[in-house]
Formats: structure tokens, C-alpha cells, sequence
């Protein structure tokens, strides 16, 4: 994998176990994972929430497989930010399969850059492995999840 793909998930909050109900509710857990951990100050977290829902209402971002990449562009970021949720039962995103969405890829971005695509492309690689999503789903540490992760 890219230089820049393993540096961005080395920074990146894994949530494992989740269980919330819905989408809005798995967003932001994972929006306050990045609080948390110091990846988005605090007084950026709603318009951040904002900008990726303003995405999620122009276009489902909840891809086939049980994988959703939901995701947004502010000014104030530098560098692609990344929080990744693994969900124990899975929320309905409206798929693209109809499937449940159980792995979850948030990634906020300047909208001038192009290194979320390069990110997207290598995690995308991962996740299309099948017995990748299974043990991702199976994970029980941060440090299990970031090795499937990184291949």
C-alpha cells in the first residue's frame, strides 16, 4: 500500500462493536472519534457533519457488500481525515445491494486535493476482498483492524 494510505489509517479512530440504529447515528460516532482523538477540533465538527451530509443528500454513499464511504470536502482541512466504523449488526444506508452497511469509511477532505482518491483506491483494494470484510467484521483490536486494513 501507499506511504500515504498507511499514514492516513495510523491517524485514523477505529470504532469496533458498533451499534447504533442509524446512519445519522453511526456518523456521528464517528465525528466524536475524531473529536476525541484530536483529528477535528471541535468548532469544525457540525460544519464537517454538514458538508457530508449536504453529500450523503445529493447521492447515497453507501456502496454494495456492506461498505459505505461516507464522506466530505471543508477548507479547513488540510489533509485527508479519516474514521472508520465497523458495525456489529449493520444500519440500513439504502445500498446500492440493499444490503445492511457494516463497515464504514468516513473521510473528510480539502476540496482542492485529490488524496482522498488516492485513499479511497487503496482501501477499496482491501475491501473488495471478501475475506478481508469478514475478518474486519470479526476484529476484536484497533491494532487487528488497522493490519486488515493495511494488507
Amino acid at each position: 500500500m501507499t506511504d500515504l494510505y498507511t499514514d492516513i489509517l495510523q491517524k485514523s479512530p477505529i470504532l469496533l462493536g458498533m451499534t447504533e440504529n442509524s446512519p445519522e447515528d453511526v456518523f456521528s460516532a464517528l465525528f466524536d472519534a475524531l473529536v476525541a482523538e484530536g483529528c477535528l477540533s471541535a468548532d469544525l465538527r457540525e460544519v464537517a457533519r454538514a458538508a457530508v451530509n449536504a453529500r450523503e443528500a445529493s447521492g447515497c454513499t453507501a456502496l454494495a457488500n456492506g461498505v459505505a464511504i461516507p464522506h466530505g470536502y471543508l477548507d479547513e482541512v488540510t489533509s485527508p481525515i479519516v474514521a472508520i466504523g465497523i458495525h456489529a449488526h449493520g444500519v440500513d444506508c439504502s445500498s446500492i445491494d440493499g444490503e445492511p452497511s457494516r463497515i464504514f469509511v468516513l473521510i473528510l477532505n480539502h476540496p482542492g486535493s485529490r488524496d482522498h482518491v488516492r485513499f479511497l483506491a487503496a482501501v477499496n483494494r482491501r475491501l473488495i476482498i471478501p475475506e478481508v470484510r469478514a475478518a474486519l467484521l470479526l476484529a476484536k483490536t484497533r491494532d487487528e483492524a488497522l493490519r486488515l486494513l493495511a494488507g
